[in-house]
C-alpha cells in the first residue's frame, strides 16, 4: 500500500456531533470538552456552527463558545452557511470558517433554503471577504457520495463545482459522504479522479458511519493519497436534513486504527478517551464508538479482577 506517513485530523464534533443531539449541551460543558480535545494534540477544532439558532438550537450559543475557547493554542474554525454566519463569527472573534454547500440541489434547498447555485455563488463572495480578512478557510462539499433525496451523485458535476471552487482561488476542499452511503472503491475513485485533475488541492475527507464502512472509506481515502480527515469525538453526528444519516466516524477510532499503522496523528487516544467520558457523562448513556465500547468493558472486567 501506498500510506502517507502522517494525517491531519480536523475536530467536528462540538459542532457536527452535537448539533444532531436530543438535548442542548450547556455552554460549559462544550467549553469543557473543548479545552479537552485541545489537549488531545488536536491542532484544529470546529468549535460550532453560526446557523440561525431557529435552526440549529443546540448551537445557540456559538459566540459565547468561540470567546471562551480562542485564546487556545489550537486552530478553531466555525462553520459558516450565509453572509449573516460569515458576521457573526467575525464579531465573536473566531480565526477560521468551513464553507458549506451541497453537490445535491435537493439536499441544498433543504439545508440551506436555496439552489445549489445560489450557495455556490455566496459562499465564493465569502471565501474572497475571508480571505481578504486574513482568515483560515475551507470549503466543504456536501452529499458528493450520494444525496438521501436524488440518489447518486454524477462525479462529472462534482468535479465541475470543484473546478469553479479551485478557479476562484479555493485550495482546500472537503468532499462530504453526508448521509454515509459510500464504499471504499467509490471514495478511492473519487479521490484519484479530483487529485489528478487539481493536484494543488489539499482535498478532505468528511466520513459517516451510517453503513459501518467509515474506516475502510478512510482506508480507501489514504490509498488515494488523502491525508486530512474530519472526525467527531465519540462518533456523535448527523445532519438534521439528511434523513437516515448517522454519526460521523470516531476521532478516537481513526486516531487508533492509524496508530496501528504507524501513521502519525500526534493526538493522544488517554485524552481522547477522557473526552468520551465528559460526553458519555452528559448523554447518560453510551457512545457508538468501538473503541470507547471496548474501553468500558476493559474498565467492567478490571474491577470484577
Amino acid at each position: 500500500m501506498q500510506l502517507p506517513t502522517a494525517v491531519h485530523i480536523t475536530e467536528v464534533g462540538p459542532r457536527d456531533g452535537l448539533q444532531n443531539e436530543a438535548r442542548f449541551m450547556p455552554t460549559a460543558e462544550k467549553i469543557r470538552l473543548v479545552e479537552t480535545l485541545a489537549e488531545s494534540g488536536l491542532t484544529e477544532i470546529e468549535v460550532t456552527s453560526f446557523t440561525h439558532p431557529k435552526w440549529i438550537p443546540n448551537l445557540a450559543d456559538a459566540a459565547e463558545v468561540v470567546e471562551a475557547t480562542k485564546h487556545l493554542a489550537v486552530d478553531m474554525l466555525a462553520l459558516i452557511p450565509n453572509r449573516r454566519g460569515l458576521d457573526r463569527a467575525v464579531a465573536a472573534g473566531i480565526k477560521g470558517i468551513t464553507l458549506v454547500f451541497s453537490a445535491s440541489d435537493s439536499h441544498n434547498r433543504r439545508n440551506l433554503n436555496r439552489s445549489t447555485e445560489e450557495s455556490l455563488v455566496e459562499c465564493l463572495d465569502l471565501h474572497r471577504e475571508a480571505t481578504a480578512m486574513g482568515l483560515k478557510r475551507r470549503m466543504s462539499i456536501s452529499t458528493v457520495f450520494g444525496c438521501p433525496f436524488e440518489g447518486d451523485v454524477p462525479i462529472a458535476h462534482v468535479v465541475g463545482i470543484v473546478r469553479r471552487l479551485v478557479d476562484a482561488g479555493c485550495d482546500r476542499i472537503g468532499l462530504c459522504d453526508t448521509i454515509g452511503v459510500a464504499n471504499p472503491v467509490q471514495i478511492e475513485a473519487v479521490c484519484q479522479h479530483v487529485k489528478a485533475l487539481f493536484p494543488t488541492v489539499t482535498f478532505e475527507l468528511h466520513l459517516h458511519n451510517t453503513r459501518g464502512c467509515a474506516l475502510a472509506n478512510t482506508l480507501a481515502g489514504l490509498q488515494a493519497g488523502i491525508d486530512h480527515f474530519d472526525a467527531a469525538i465519540g462518533g456523535l453526528g448527523g445532519c438534521p436534513y439528511a434523513p437516515g444519516a448517522t454519526g460521523n466516524i470516531a476521532t478516537e477510532e481513526m486516531v487508533s486504527m492509524l496508530g496501528a499503522m504507524n501513521i502519525r496523528t500526534g493526538i493522544d487516544m488517554a485524552t481522547l478517551m477522557r473526552a468520551d467520558g465528559l460526553l458519555a457523562g452528559w448523554r447518560g448513556q453510551g457512545l457508538e464508538s468501538a473503541i470507547w465500547r471496548v474501553s468500558q468493558r476493559t474498565a467492567a472486567a478490571a474491577c470484577l479482577t
